[in-house]
């Protein structure tokens, strides 16, 4: 019966969708497409799906029938948090047509509030009927936006996972509603498979409301929709995440917000994620102590019309940073690294604390610190003419007072991911320039596994940076002198070095 209501409800489609079919020419802005899953969450199945939606930066919308949300209203919350749009596939799954109008409104309260439960935010939920069964009864009584599909891949029949890729990467078109099925293995790896080809074509996939406000469609209760074909209308852009922007004046940090004006931004300061229940609606500039953690989205819709989350650190030392926060253990020494400007972001508000760092990268860092004193001269290295303007100075400064020193070949190589044994040694050579004594240290690096590995020639100044505490090992009793260092671990050893000065 399931498969024949299907084949009928395909056919029905086929019959409503004739005499709009014919589309002028491609939408103006992004090819979209409403991947939709069907009778879910499955238990074994949606957190796979989950995580390559995430992984892709695609988003969906899940029709989920309300007994299995009650088994698994973890995944319901997560798809939600994720970006995911929420909608009813009626609790148990019946044809709706063969339902009175009281048990229709009963099978969509009923799933409504197992959604609102496990989401834990009270919403209006839209609605597929089960087997695309339905009638203008039907969408009287439900009372909200009901979806067909345009795209029907009969992953329900096949299980096969070739095949239902096969299919969609064949009907696939911009502004089609894609129907499959989450409680099929098969589904989840052509689906994220068709994903990443079709992205590759210029699709975006979105929620369903996202894609009908794009287009310029407004959703209305008590009508079923097929499709969100481009028309006259043209395409709007995505949603963009808001901006966050931070000034010092006398009175303290003070931040403002900005984000798309087609919603509103919403924002927390205690860096948990932004929810209707939790959220602020930003109104106008505020005040922020250093250490707070806002985060922040614009949002039409809560369920299906919401940005991606910026989240960003206002620090201590009035840094403005999305990947350095409260807690990291590199926290403190980036913020006051970067507040010197002695080593800056990768990009605005970047750091990338585990990216690693080139020798021109530490010379540089280290010739702020000194102060950038003026320097003439050239470089007298084979590859001097691969220098940047960035950082010749730095190198310039470095080679002439000894801190960095060219290779056997007549190389400087600054473009080289910089080894913890180069790092100490640059270090101990610039607490020696500023007049640190350094002969009188105890023989601490004999005392690490693979002090072996250390060149003969860099032994004295790497053991004075580790008996100065400035480097230190990686546990084990290794000191790993040929391993690489991340930016987060530099500053934390330039921190410790200036204290030495």
């Amino acid at each position: 019966m399931k498969k024949f209501r299907k084949l009928a409800a395909a056919f029905l489609a086929v019959l409503m969708l004739v005499g709009v079919l014919p589309i002028s020419a491609s939408a103006d802005g992004d090819k979209l497409i409403a991947l939709t899953f069907d009778d879910g969450p499955s238990s074994s199945n949606t957190a796979r799906l989950l995580d390559g939606l995430k992984a892709r930066g695609a988003h969906c919308k899940f029709f989920l029938v309300g007994q299995m949300a009650e088994r698994s209203p973890g995944l319901v919350k997560r798809a939600w948090q994720e970006g995911h749009e929420i909608a009813s596939h009626t609790y148990d799954h019946p044809a709706m047509t063969s339902k009175t109008d009281a048990q229709i409104r009963q099978q969509l309260q009923k799933t409504d509030a197992i959604l609102d439960s496990a989401i834990g935010q009270n919403f209006s939920y839209m609605l597929r009927p089960p087997y695309g069964d339905y009638n203008q009864r039907v969408l009287k009584a439900a009372n909200t936006p009901c979806f067909f599909w345009s795209m029907d891949t009969y992953d329900w029949k096949s299980q096969n996972a070739d095949s239902v890729y096969r299919e969609f990467i064949k009907q696939a078109r911009d502004g089609s509603i894609a129907l499959l099925h989450d409680t099929h293995s098969t589904s989840v790896t052509a689906a994220l498979r068709a994903i990443d080809t079709l992205q590759a074509q210029g699709y975006k996939f979105v929620t369903l409301s996202e894609m009908f406000m794009r287009r310029g469609i407004s959703l209305e209760n008590g009508k079923i929709y097929f499709n969100a074909y481009p028309g006259k209308n043209g395409t709007a852009p995505g949603i963009a995440k808001p901006a966050v922007n931070l000034e010092k004046d006398e009175n303290g940090k003070r931040v403002t917000l900005s984000g798309d004006a087609r919603g509103s931004v919403y924002y927390t300061l205690d860096g948990s994620m932004p929810t209707p229940s939790n959220a602020k609606k930003y109104t106008g500039a505020f005040y922020v102590p250093g250490g707070t953690v806002i985060r922040a989205v614009s949002v039409v819709k809560w369920n299906g019309i919401r940005s991606d989350e910026t989240s960003m650190t206002v620090t201590a030392r009035g840094n403005l940073f999305t990947d350095v926060k409260p807690g990291d253990w590199f926290y403190n020494d980036v913020d006051r690294i970067a507040a010197e400007g002695i080593l800056n972001g990768t990009a605005k508000n970047v750091f990338s604390p585990n990216v690693g760092l080139t020798r021109a990268m530490l010379a540089t860092a280290l010739y702020r610190a000194a102060g950038q004193p003026e320097v003439s001269g050239e470089l007298e290295f084979s590859d001097a003419s691969a220098v940047g303007s960035w950082c010749r100075d730095a190198l310039l400064w470095a080679c002439e007072n000894g801190i960095m020193k060219g290779y056997e070949d007549g190389a400087l190589r600054p473009g080289r991911s910089i080894s913890r044994a180069e790092l100490g040694c640059m270090m101990t050579r610039y607490l020696v320039l500023s007049g640190k004594d350094i002969s009188e240290l105890e023989d601490v690096l004999s005392g690490f596994s693979d002090a072996g590995a250390v060149n003969e020639s860099m032994r004295e100044a790497l053991n004075a940076a580790c008996a100065l505490g400035i480097v230190k090992g990686i546990g084990g009793g290794r000191l790993d002198p040929n391993g690489g260092a991340t930016r987060a671990q530099t500053a934390v050893m330039i921190s410790r070095m200036l204290d030495k000065i």
